[in-house]
């Protein structure tokens, strides 16, 4: 097939029998059609020029007007570069006054200009011009013969041109489909035959040219409307390849995506599309921009000629090989301290035994031993140049090392206590920060003592125990510094702490702070969670967590330089570049948990890496590390870990600065969207028509074909189709068509709890959540909408439940009260209380007639719910336990209760309309999961040890199984198939038998299964991806994008079609799944059409 031509490029070929007069009044009429139905769109082109217009020769002559930035994409080298959504060109008179500063509104005239410029360029053979505001004179040269003239043109057609060319933008054509009409009428009297083209009927446009047109309106810098157009396309079909990778892209970008999460959404749209997946260069492009050089070449390889690619590989090919991140060995114990150059060529750690080591990061190699054992290192510092550096051991006097010579030349005066924070600069000026917030400036040249300074002590209210108040007055007490550093030319030295996170700039030729980010008086804090200083103390990065924001921070203007979306939290080690552009960060606690590096201009999180090292003895496994200590050169260059076991690990970083190239989608014809709308209606009505005569097989039949035309696939209303006669026809599922990411809700500060406490309805329409604000909201699941935010205040919740299908909400909250909302009325119903003490935890039955609450005193408490403006009643009172009740559990009937005491280890059931107990068994003081079958015929009760199934009428325990680790019990709608701990993995087991149908070999805590018993949704406890498993094979069918942070629950709605995650941020995910279903037909056979 001929590649698409533009007219900038004079597409050449046969011109047909009529002329080639004919031929450019088609394109003219063609163009006009284009334009006009951009404009339909809401959208005004403003940069309509001949590299707009892209023809296929193959498809008649076929002319498709098209985003600047296709055009761009296509011939990165003609001339006319586009600026502030214009080419000059081809620009209009108010286009070229808007350039130079006026204030003047663009219409579609403007528009119009540049359309009649464009067929002026045709028929002169070229473009003569440089600046298209002169159009008149221009086109009075060219009727004039003082321009060439590759055809002449039409009297009529010159008439329609001098119209276009009206300097004032109201006496233009204001309708470009009437210009059209001009124009083809033009064409009949020239060729003799009527215009035999018919205007497009304006298609709706589908994923890949909302997505085009999104980068138009990128262009305009019309953001908000770009992501609009975005989102649309993404339900339109959530896994199209190029919509996939602009709006991942745009959103990475902008610091809304990690880029583990870009390359996960692009590898679940290659694995769900198979075989028809065309696109891995666009998995490349990810890949060069965040630094994986290896494998974004092996995704080029065999890339097609794109501008994009090709910018891409020229990136590849400046770039010099980097070395794999290396774990090198030396230490016998746990690195304490670790210190980089500004080069990354020397690094000095000590460790818990005393042994100091110096390495030659860059070349990933161990230089020598500085000494082998003393006291404990505590802290490092090493000069820009690296030659030399402090080693600091507690109490002990501070040593100046020469790493040129090898020696140590002299020691620093003991300080006062112990060292915390070490910096050091090229003129030998020495930070000895410590405990007590003393700050100690040296000459270590010398030896001599420059400055004693004090950090401001840290603020604080004491609460006294016996009253529940907080005492008058604001105490103090000494700010343990931990992060120093010191400027060039010795002029400020700059101290954190992380207790209060306080900052402090210090003017050390007058010995007082400069500038300082303190509690206030009156105790107004900071907002600053995490600090981290630049090795020369010019720029600190001060992140807020409840914020999300980091600001970079001058010090010594007190400015701030930027501020931008943040990640950060206080569970992270961070360290900055000495220009602040280059930020990397690693977890204080765990194992498995990734470096990352973040561009601080945008916040985004650049590249992720894994800190899991291969094992030297087996190399198929990866050795458990944990993170303790972490510096990165100066240049940002190098990033150097020190690990809790002994390691030292090394990392050569990307850098910022290649953008990737946009994805552009080839334009569809608009008669083939016409057609392909067209054909998609007639199969919905015949779909509708057989569905409502219950012929649901057959219906299901014509949606089937109708997701095979091109572009719908996904379409949000034939996945509604197709998931409703699933459901109508209880149709059994086959496998998986799709899975996407619906939204990632954030929510404000206080809309959720940190472990997010929330309730879906049955129906998969509704979600309640509770927040630390002690507010109940209620949303719509579906789009993320907040539909409703009871006004009454409760405590902080730590239980909702749903009942009565959605409409009447339980809580309970922590501060021992449970409450029932009314989601009809929007209004709180009632209160729940306990007998005397506190309500710890609460459980409603299906009817959300009755609801049960446990006590802190072994109480549960029974009550009716009541209906319409009645009031909550307690109806009965069971003293079940010896201690608080951790756990209660109501039958979905309301006719059986289950209960776990958490300190006299028992568990029991009970009748509900007697209040009688008619089953002990024993539980543990740990966590309990007590679980009823819908049908109330069995208990499952799940310790963390051991699991048993229980068959309530005849009070017998029908199975017992063991379990590890955790209390987690998911089971299927019927109660048939049920999802445990086992060691190291989950297990999935049938609840008649006990017999195990799969282990999946992933250890997780958090998992569930899916209603109808096929799949397990679960997470791991190495990573922060959920991960959908085929319990028939036993194997894993789709990895989801992975979270930012830990997951902390995971569920399966009622009817399986979405599934929700939840993360400590504290965030909500919805993720939709596309199900095949197996119809069988009762009714004949239908054929689709």
């Amino acid at each position: 097939m001929t590649t698409p031509q533009n007219l900038s490029q004079n597409p050449d070929g046969d011109s047909g029998g009529d002329g080639p007069c004919a031929r450019l009044l088609d394109l003219a009429v063609q163009m006009a059609w284009g334009i006009h139905h951009a404009h339909q769109e809401g959208l005004i082109h403003q940069d309509v020029k001949a590299a707009n217009v892209m023809v296929d020769v193959d498809d008649g002559w076929t002319a498709k007007v098209t985003d600047f930035g296709i055009a761009r994409a296509l011939d990165l080298g003609a001339p006319g570069a586009s600026y502030g959504g214009l080419t000059p060109e081809y620009c209009s008179p108010e286009q070229a006054h808007a350039a130079v500063g006026a204030r003047i509104g663009l219409t579609r005239a403007t528009d119009v200009w540049s359309w009649a410029l464009c067929v002026l360029e045709m028929f002169a053979g070229d473009r003569h011009w440089r600046h298209g505001q002169l159009a008149p004179e221009l086109f009075a040269a060219f009727l004039e013969g003082r321009l060439p003239q590759a055809c002449p043109m039409p009297p009529a057609l010159a008439e329609l041109l001098w119209r276009c060319f009206e300097t004032d933008p109201a006496k233009r054509p204001q309708r470009l489909d009437e210009v059209a009409a001009a124009v083809a009428d033009v064409y009949a009297d020239v060729v003799g035959t009527p215009y035999p083209r018919r205007p497009p009927q304006g298609a709706r446009l589908l994923a890949d040219g909302l997505s085009n047109q999104a980068l138009s309106l990128l262009d305009l810098d019309r953001a908000d409307e770009a992501e609009q157009l975005w989102s649309r396309a993404m339900d339109i079909d959530p896994h199209h390849p190029s919509t996939v990778y602009n709006w991942a892209v745009y959103r990475w970008r902008h610091g809304v995506l990690s880029d583990e999460q870009v390359v996960a959404e692009l590898e679940t749209a290659r694995r769900l599309e198979g075989e028809r997946w065309q696109e891995d260069h666009l998995l490349g492009l990810v890949h060069v921009e965040r630094g994986a050089d290896d494998t974004a070449r092996e995704l080029l390889a065999s890339a097609p000629d794109l501008p994009e690619v090709r910018s891409a590989r020229a990136e590849l090919a400046r770039r010099v090989r980097q070395p794999e991140p290396a774990r090198l060995t030396g230490h016998r114990a746990a690195v304490t301290a670790v210190a980089v150059d500004a080069e990354g060529e020397v690094a000095v750690t000590g460790d818990s035994e005393g042994r100091v080591l110096v390495w030659a990061p860059a070349r990933q190699r161990l230089r020598y031993e500085l000494t082998p054992t003393a006291a404990p290192v505590t802290g490092t510092a090493v000069s820009a140049d690296g030659t030399t550096a402090l080693v600091a051991r507690g109490r002990e006097p501070v040593e100046v090392w020469d790493l040129v010579r090898r020696d140590l030349p002299r020691v620093l005066t003991a300080p006062p206590s112990a060292v915390t924070a070490l910096a050091l600069n090229d003129s030998g000026t020495a930070v000895v920060a410590c405990e007590d917030g003393r700050i100690l400036v040296w000459d270590a040249r010398t030896g001599r003592l420059l400055r004693d300074l004090t950090h401001p002590p840290t603020a604080y209210a004491k609460g006294n125990p016996f009253t529940g108040r907080m005492e008058p007055g604001v105490r103090y007490e000494p700010a343990a510094v931990h992060a120093a550093a010191v400027t060039a030319d010795t002029g400020l030295v700059v101290t954190a702490t992380s207790r209060g996170a306080s900052v402090v700039v210090w003017d050390v030729g007058r010995g007082r702070p400069r500038h300082q980010l303190v509690r206030s008086r009156d105790g107004h804090l900071t907002g600053i969670d995490v600090v981290a200083l630049s090795p020369d103390g010019t720029y600190a990065l001060l992140a807020n967590s409840l914020l999300h924001e980091m600001h970079i921070w001058e010090t010594r203007n007190d400015r701030t330089h930027r501020t931008v979306p943040s990640e950060f939290d206080s569970h992270l080690m961070v360290a900055v570049s000495a220009d602040a552009r280059i930020a990397v960060s690693a977890p204080k606690e765990g194992v498995h948990r990734p470096l990352r590096v973040w561009e601080t201009d945008s916040g985004r999180c650049l590249s992720t890496i894994s800190t899991r090292q291969a094992d030297p003895e087996k190399p198929e496994d990866l050795m458990h590390v944990r993170p303790r200590r972490m510096a990165l050169s100066g240049d940002g260059r190098i990033a150097v870990l020190g690990e809790e076991y002994s390691g030292v690990q090394v990392y050569h970083l990307p850098q910022p600065g290649f953008r990737a190239g946009w994805s552009y989608a080839r334009p569809r014809r608009a008669t083939a969207l016409d057609d392909a709308e067209s054909r998609v209606r007639r199969l919905v009505e015949r779909a509708e028509e057989l569905a409502e005569q219950g012929r649901t097989a057959q219906a299901a039949a014509q949606v089937r074909v109708a997701r095979a035309v091109p572009g719908y696939e996904r379409h949000p209303d034939l996945r509604r189709m197709w998931s409703e006669l699933g459901r109508r026809a209880r149709a059994r599922r086959t496998g998986l068509l799709g899975l996407w990411r619906r939204y990632d809700m954030r929510g404000g500060t206080f809309t959720f709890t940190q472990r997010v406490t929330l309730a879906l309805s049955p129906d998969g329409e509704l979600m309640v959540t509770g927040g630390i604000d002690g507010f109940v909201r209620v949303w719509n699941l579906q789009t993320g909408q907040a539909l409703h935010r009871f006004p009454e205040r409760a405590g902080k919740p730590h239980t909702v439940l749903l009942a009565d299908e959605g409409r009447l909400a339980v809580s309970a909250d922590w501060d021992g009260t449970a409450h029932v909302w009314d989601l009809a009325s929007g209004s709180r119903r009632g209160e729940l209380y306990g007998d005397c003490g506190l309500v710890k935890c609460v459980s409603v039955d299906r009817a959300g007639q009755r609801a049960l609450v446990g006590t802190d005193d072994g109480a549960l408490c029974l009550w009716d719910l009541g209906r319409g403006s009645r009031a909550p009643s307690l109806l009965r009172t069971m003293l079940g336990h010896d201690g608080w009740v951790q756990e209660v559990r109501l039958s979905d009937d309301g006719k059986y209760v289950a209960s776990a005491g958490g300190e006299d280890r028992t568990g029991r059931l009970w009748r509900t309309a007697t209040g009688a107990p008619l089953l002990h068994f024993p539980v543990d003081d740990t966590p309990v999961a007590l679980r009823f079958a819908a049908d109330g015929r069995r208990l499952f009760v799940n310790t963390g040890r051991d699991v048993s199934v229980w068959d309530v009428r005849t009070r017998r325990r029908v199975c017992a199984r063991p379990t590890y680790y955790h209390e987690t019990l998911a089971l299927s709608a019927d109660a048939r198939i049920a999802a445990t701990c086992g060691m190291g993995t989950v297990e999935v087991w049938e609840t008649d038998t006990g017999r195990t149908l799969c282990e999946l070999p992933v250890f997780s805590g958090m998992f569930d299964l899916s209603p109808d018993g096929r799949y397990v949704l679960s997470t791991n406890i190495e990573d922060d991806t959920p991960r959908l498993w085929d319990v028939r094979t036993g194997t894993c069918v789709h990895t989801l994008e992975p979270h930012p942070t830990d997951i902390m629950s995971v569920a399966f709605t009622a009817d399986g079609r979405n599934a929700v995650t939840t993360d400590r941020r504290p965030a909500i995910r919805l993720w939709e799944l596309d199900w095949d279903y197996d119809f069988t037909a009762d009714d004949g056979t239908a054929e689709a059409r």
